[in-house]
């Protein structure tokens, strides 16, 4: 079983062996997105303050290795209605490229983990609010554009309060 990884970093670059990684140069990146797919796995309800884990997986749909530049080092991440990783205060990851390449139909998963809260700035500083009733929890691979590019999937959790 593979370890994985529980943030947006920790991806290496794929498998995919010398010639399959010199060809996967030669497809540019508007096109080796397109043969990436994203699914989001997750439970149907959480309960306030017990961690829940979702299951982001990145896959390679074609028979043949293709490499993507990514506009950021973070390879993945995860939202919750418009909240990165839960957290109202927005997240910007750094401003660095990584190549990141996907052997022929590999599949990559990621784990996160969310206990219904959402965190916000309050004047007593930062606190972590309680989020009950529906929210959209999505998965995303980190490419420019993700949302128009479809490289991301959604389900839908109901937050309950612990009884």
């Amino acid at each position: 079983m593979r370890r994985l990884p529980t943030s947006g970093g920790g991806l290496e670059t794929g498998s995919g062996g010398g010639v399959g990684r010199w060809l996967a140069g030669l497809v540019p990146d508007p096109v080796a997105l397109r043969a990436l797919a994203v699914e989001v796995r997750g439970p149907e309800t959480v309960t306030v303050g017990e961690p829940a884990r979702f299951v982001v997986t990145v896959r390679n749909r074609l028979p043949a290795t293709v490499s993507v530049t990514l506009p950021t080092p973070q390879v993945w991440g995860w939202r919750v209605d418009d909240a990165p990783e839960a957290d109202e205060r927005g997240f910007e990851p750094p401003e660095a490229t990584r190549p990141v390449t996907f052997g022929r139909r590999e599949r990559r998963e990621f784990a996160a983990v969310w206990d219904g809260r959402i965190r916000r700035s309050d004047t007593d500083g930062n606190v972590w609010v309680a989020r009950p009733g529906t929210h959209q929890f999505t998965g995303y691979f980190a490419a420019e554009k993700w949302e128009q590019r479809g490289l991301y999937d959604r389900c839908e959790v109901r937050v309950v309060e612990s009884r």
